[in-house]
C-alpha cells in the first residue's frame, strides 16, 4: 500500500460485482473506443481463451491498472451500493459491460437462465431512472443508450435508435453490433468458455485513491509515462538480440516499413505465422522464438520468413495483386475475404501464397476455392472451432500436396456439404443474419463482378414482404394464406440490400410506400440485387419463388453446388410452406 492509495490484484468478475458501482464523473471524457480497438480486445481475449483451451490450464489475460475515486469518507461503513468514480479505465469496463451483454443475450436465445455470472456483472437494471440497478453508470445520453440498448435483458439483439445520438452513443451501437457479429455464430458452449474467462481469469490491478488530487496525479503518471509494451515490441527484441551494426540498422528499417505497412495488423502477422508453420496451439512468442531457432537465427527468420509473410498480408489485406491478367479477379475474391468477421482463412492463405503465389493463375484458382470454402462452411453454420480445424487440415494439405490441391480435400466442400448448403439456403436469414448479408454480397458481388463498393457496414438486409405485416395492410391481402407468408418472407426471393439509413424509413411500409424510398432521387446508389426491383409495382408469391430460383441458380453457378432442377426446386417451395405451417402450429402451443 502507498500513502493515499490501496492497490490490489483481482478477476474482472469480482471487480464487477456486488457491492461495487461505478460511476463516470461529470470531468471524464465520453467513450471514444471503436470498433478498432473493441476488435483488437476481442481478439485478444479469444487468443487467450484459445491458448488456455489448448494447454488445459486456466491461463489468463490480464487487462490492465483500473484507477478509482473512493469518495467515502474514511471511517464510515456504506451499507448497500459501494459507489466509485473511474478515474483510468471508462473505456476498458465500459467495453467489456458490452461484451458482457453480447454474451448474456446469445447465450439466453436457447437458455433463459444461462451464464447468471454475467448478472452479476451488469447488475438487474432494477429501479427507477436510467442508472437503475446497473453496475456501470456512464453520463448522459451515453448512459440512456447503454441501458436501453445493451445492459437491459436481450436489448442487445433488438434494433437500436439510429437518428439524434450523439458521438459516444453512435460508438457504443457500434461496438455492440460488431460483438454481436463476432459471436452470433459460436457454440453455446464456446460463449460459456468465454464468459467464465472473463469473469474468472481475465485480471486487474485495482488502485483507489479517496483524494481526488492524488487520484489525477496517479492518472497523469500512469498515461504519460512511457507506452505499453506491446507483443511485438517484445518478439522484435527477441530477434534482433545478437544482431548489430549495419545487419541491425537494416532489419529494423525494415521492420519499420513493414510496420508502416501493416500498421496494428502487425502484432497478428505472428499469430498468423505461428498458425500457418507452426504450433497454433502454442503461446506466440514462445513459438516465433522457436521458428526463429529453426530457421537459423533471428535475423535469418525476418528475412525468409517474417517479411515475405509480412508483405502477402500486406497485399491480402488491402487486396492489392497487381501487374497480371488476373489480378482482378485475385483483388476480387480478397475482397470477400475482407467481409467475414474471422480470419482463420488467413494462415493458410497466407502459407499458399508465400510459397505459390508468383503464378498469378494458380493463386485465382486457389482463391476461388478458397472463396466458396469459406463462405460455404458459415452457410453450413459451422462453429469457429470446427472452421478452425478445417484451416488446420488445409494447411496440412497444402504441406503436403503443394501447389495444386486435390479435389475432394480439405479445400473442397463434400457433396454431403453442398446438398446442406442447398438446404439451408432456403431459410438462411432465419439461421443467421450475419451469414444471410454474406451471401447476398457475396451473389452481388458475382452478378456485378464489383466488390470493392459493397461495405458491410453500411450494407443491411431488408425484408420486402415485412417479417410482421400489419393486420390491416395491404401485405395480408396480397399474402393471405398465413403459412405461405411466413414461407416467403424467409425466402431469399424476398430479400434486398440496402443501406441501413433507407432501412430504418422503410421497416414495415408497404410496397408502394418502400419502393419510393428506394428509388427516391435523393436516395444512395443501391446493390444491383436492389436495382433489379426499380420496375416492379407489386409484390407477390410467383416474384419471391421466381426470383429465389434465380439467385439459387447464381449460388449454383458461383459455388459448383450440382445445382438443383427447377421441378425440385418447386418440391423445396412446398416443404418451405409445409414447415412454416409446423413452426406457426408449435408456437401456437407454446
Amino acid at each position: 500500500m502507498t500513502y493515499g492509495l490501496d492497490a490490489y490484484a483481482t478477476t474482472l468478475g469480482k471487480l464487477l460485482g456486488p457491492p461495487h458501482v461505478f460511476e463516470v464523473p461529470a470531468f471524464q471524457r465520453a467513450y471514444s473506443w471503436t470498433t478498432e480497438e473493441a476488435g483488437q480486445l476481442i481478439e485478444d481475449l479469444l487468443l487467450a481463451l484459445g491458448d488456455a483451451d489448448t494447454q488445459g490450464t486456466p491461463g489468463g489475460y490480464f487487462l490492465g491498472p483500473i484507477l478509482l475515486l473512493d469518495a467515502a469518507r474514511p471511517g464510515t461503513h456504506e451499507i448497500g451500493p459501494r459507489t466509485l468514480q473511474i478515474i483510468d479505465g471508462q473505456q476498458r469496463l465500459a467495453t467489456l459491460t458490452v461484451l458482457a451483454a453480447v454474451l448474456r443475450d446469445l447465450a439466453r436465445r436457447s437458455d433463459r437462465r444461462a451464464l447468471p455470472e454475467l448478472d452479476r456483472m451488469i447488475g438487474d437494471g432494477r429501479g427507477t431512472g436510467a442508472h437503475a440497478g446497473f453496475r456501470l453508470r456512464m453520463r448522459g445520453a451515453a448512459q440512456r443508450t447503454m441501458a436501453a440498448c445493451i445492459q437491459s435483458p436481450g436489448a442487445t439483439l433488438a434494433a437500436a435508435p439510429s437518428e439524434n445520438l450523439s458521438e459516444a452513443e453512435v460508438l457504443l451501437l457500434a461496438v455492440r453490433d460488431q460483438f454481436v457479429a463476432a459471436l452470433s455464430d459460436r457454440e453455446i458452449g464456446t460463449l460459456a468458455r468465454l464468459a467464465a474467462f472473463i469473469c474468472d481469469a481475465c485480471t486487474v490491478v485495482v488502485i483507489t485513491s479517496r483524494d481526488v488530487d492524488r487520484a489525477h496525479h496517479t492518472f497523469a503518471t500512469l498515461n504519460n509515462r512511457g507506452r505499453p509494451l506491446a507483443r511485438c515490441d517484445i518478439i522484435n527484441a527477441q530477434l534482433m538480440d545478437g544482431v548489430s551494426g549495419s545487419e541491425l540498422a537494416r532489419l529494423q528499417s525494415e521492420w519499420e516499413a513493414l510496420g508502416a505497412r501493416l500498421g496494428p495488423n502487425l502484432d497478428m502477422l505472428f499469430s498468423y505465422v505461428r498458425a500457418a508453420i507452426g504450433d497454433a496451439r502454442a503461446p506466440v512468442i514462445s513459438e516465433i522464438g522457436r521458428l526463429a531457432a529453426l530457421a537459423g537465427g533471428g535475423a535469418k527468420f525476418v528475412d525468409t520468413i517474417l517479411m515475405p509473410y509480412g508483405r502477402a498480408l500486406a497485399d491480402i489485406l488491402a487486396a492489392d495483386h497487381r501487374d497480371s491478367p488476373e489480378s482482378d479477379e485475385i483483388n476480387r475474391h480478397l475482397r470477400h475475404f475482407a467481409w467475414l468477421p474471422s480470419s482463420e482463412w488467413i494462415p493458410p492463405l497466407l502459407l499458399w501464397w508465400t510459397r505459390h503465389g508468383h503464378d498469378a493463375r494458380a493463386l485465382a484458382a486457389f482463391l476461388a476455392r478458397l472463396d466458396r470454402l469459406a463462405f460455404g462452411v458459415r452457410v453450413l453454420g459451422l462453429g469457429a472451432d470446427k472452421r478452425q480445424a478445417r484451416a488446420q487440415q488445409l494447411r496440412a494439405a497444402i504441406e503436403k500436396s503443394g501447389a495444386v490441391l486435390p479435389n475432394g480435400g480439405p479445400l473442397d466442400l463434400s457433396p454431403e456439404e453442398m446438398r446442406n448448403i442447398r438446404h439451408n439456403l432456403r431459410d438462411l436469414h432465419p439461421r443467421s443474419q450475419l451469414t444471410c448479408k454474406l451471401v447476398l454480397m457475396r451473389i452481388e458481388s458475382e452478378m456485378s463482378g464489383d466488390a470493392a463498393r459493397l461495405d458491410t457496414e453500411v450494407l443491411t438486409v431488408e425484408h420486402i414482404l415485412p417479417q410482421k405485416p400489419a393486420r390491416t395492410s395491404i401485405w395480408r391481402n396480397w399474402f393471405s394464406d398465413a403459412d405461405e407468408r411466413q414461407a416467403c418472407t424467409g425466402s431469399l426471393g424476398n430479400l434486398v440490400l440496402v443501406p441501413r439509413t433507407l432501412n430504418e424509413k422503410a421497416r414495415n411500409q408497404d410496397f408502394e410506400r418502400k419502393h419510393a424510398i428506394f428509388f427516391a432521387p435523393t436516395a444512395p446508389p443501391l446493390p444491383r440485387l436492389t436495382e433489379e426491383l426499380r420496375g416492379v409495382t407489386a409484390w407477390d408469391p410467383a416474384q419471391i419463388r421466381a426470383r429465389e430460383e434465380r439467385m439459387l441458380a447464381t449460388l449454383d453457378a458461383m459455388w459448383q453446388l450440382n445445382g438443383t432442377s427447377g421441378e425440385s426446386r418447386a418440391a423445396g417451395a412446398a416443404s418451405d410452406i409445409a414447415a412454416a405451417r409446423r413452426r406457426r402450429k408449435a408456437e401456437a402451443a407454446e
